[in-house]
C-alpha cells in the first residue's frame, strides 16, 4: 500500500549550469524550450564547454529522468525514482509519516479522549488497543504490513504509566536483532525488549529532540522501531495473525483487562502498604491515575518494572 500523496513526475536539468535545478516537464515547454531544439547552441552556458555539440539535434547537457515527491508536503523535495526504495512512501511505512499524519489525520489517534461511536478497536477503563494492531505480554505493540514491514512501539496502557519520559534511546538501531530501547522515567533508566527478532531498518529520529510524542501518541508518531521479519521474503496477508507470543483483538481486550486489575493490586497490595499502616483509606480503589510511578522511589519503580515490563515478563503467556 503506498501512500496517497506520492506523485511521479519527468524532470530536467542542466548538466552545464552551476546550478542545478529540476523543472518538472510540461508539453507547453517542449514547444518553447531551446535545450530540443537546434537553438540550445545559443546557450551562455553550453558557450563555456569545449565540447562539439554541433551535430547533435538537442543539447547534450539536457538530462531527464523520473521522480518521485510528496504531493502533502511544504517543502517539494524531488526523489529519483531509482532510489524510491529508500523512502517509505510506497509501503506501509507511510501512515507512521508525520506529514501523512498531519494532513490525512490518523485512524489511530482519536482528536478527542471520547470512544467514537463507528470505531472498532477495543476500550479498556480508557486505553486504547487499535484494531490490527498485536500487543506483547510487556506492553509493547507492533504493526505487521502486508509488505512486511514491521513498526514497533509502547501501548497505551505502558504511555498512560509512564506519563512522562525525559529520554528515549533506541540500544539496537540496524541489524537482525531484539528491537531494544530504555526510557528515563523520572530519574531511573528502564530497558524495554521487543521478544522477537526483526531486522531493524530505522529507528524513530524525533523522539530525540521530542520524547514525550512516545506517551502523547504511542500509536502513530511515538512508534519507536521500523523494521522487517528475518527470513520473510513473500507478501504478509493484510490481517496477519498474532504469534503465539502476542494477543491481538478480543484476546488483546481481554488481557488488558487482566492488566489493569493487576494494576491496581500492584499499588494496593504492594506498594501502599510498605508506606503506611496498610488500613485502608478513604479514596482506595478506582483507577490508577496516570503518572503515578512519577510518585515511586527507584526501588518500586524497579518492582513495578520487573512485575509488568521486563523481557521475562514478555515471555509469560
Amino acid at each position: 500500500m503506498r501512500c496517497p500523496f506520492l506523485r511521479e513526475a519527468q524532470v530536467k536539468h542542466c548538466r552545464a549550469s552551476t546550478y542545478r535545478k529540476m523543472i518538472v516537464r510540461s508539453q507547453d515547454d517542449v514547444v518553447h524550450e531551446r535545450c530540443t531544439s537546434a537553438a540550445y547552441r545559443e546557450c551562455p552556458a553550453l558557450q563555456s564547454y569545449s565540447e562539439d555539440s554541433a551535430l547533435g539535434t538537442r543539447c547534450p547537457f539536457l538530462q531527464e529522468s523520473l521522480v518521485q515527491y510528496c504531493a502533502a508536503s511544504a517543502v517539494t523535495r524531488f526523489i529519483p525514482y531509482s532510489e524510491s526504495s529508500l523512502i517509505r512512501c510506497g509501503t506501509n511505512g507511510h501512515r507512521y509519516c508525520d506529514v501523512y499524519l498531519a494532513v490525512a489525520g490518523s485512524d489511530r489517534e482519536p482528536a478527542t479522549g471520547q470512544h467514537p461511536e463507528n470505531s472498532r478497536d477495543a476500550w479498556v477503563d480508557g486505553i486504547r488497543l487499535p484494531a490490527g494492531l498485536a500487543f506483547t505480554a510487556n506492553h509493547l505493540w507492533f504493526d505487521e504490513g502486508s509488505d512486511g514491514s514491521w513498526h514497533v512501539g509502547v501501548d497505551a496502557f505502558l504511555a498512560r504509566t509512564l506519563h512522562r519520559v525525559s529520554c528515549v534511546n533506541a540500544l539496537t538501531s540496524h541489524g537482525t536483532m531484539q528491537p531494544t530501547a530504555v526510557l528515563s522515567v523520572g530519574g531511573v533508566e528502564l530497558q524495554f525488549t521487543f521478544p522477537q527478532h526483526l531486522t531493524i531498518t530505522a529507528t524513530n529520529p524525533a523522539l530525540r529532540t521530542d520524547p514525550q510524542r512516545l506517551c502523547a501518541h504511542p500509536y502513530t508518531s511515538g512508534w519507536i522501531f521500523e523494521g522487517t521479519s528475518p527470513g520473510t521474503a513473500r507478501a504478509l496477508p493484510a490481517d496477519p495473525p498474532a504469534p503465539s507470543w502476542s494477543r491481538r483483538g478480543p484476546a488483546a481486550a481481554e488481557w488488558m483487562h487482566t492488566e489493569v486489575r493487576r494494576l491496581q493490586d500492584f499499588l494496593h497490595n504492594q506498594i501502599l502498604p510498605a508506606r503506611s499502616s496498610g488500613s485502608p483509606v478513604l479514596m482506595d480503589g478506582g483507577s490508577v491515575a496516570p503518572g503515578f510511578i512519577l510518585h515511586l522511589d527507584r526501588q518500586e519503580i524497579l518492582q513495578l518494572y520487573n512485575d509488568f515490563f521486563s523481557l521475562n515478563t514478555a515471555r509469560r503467556l
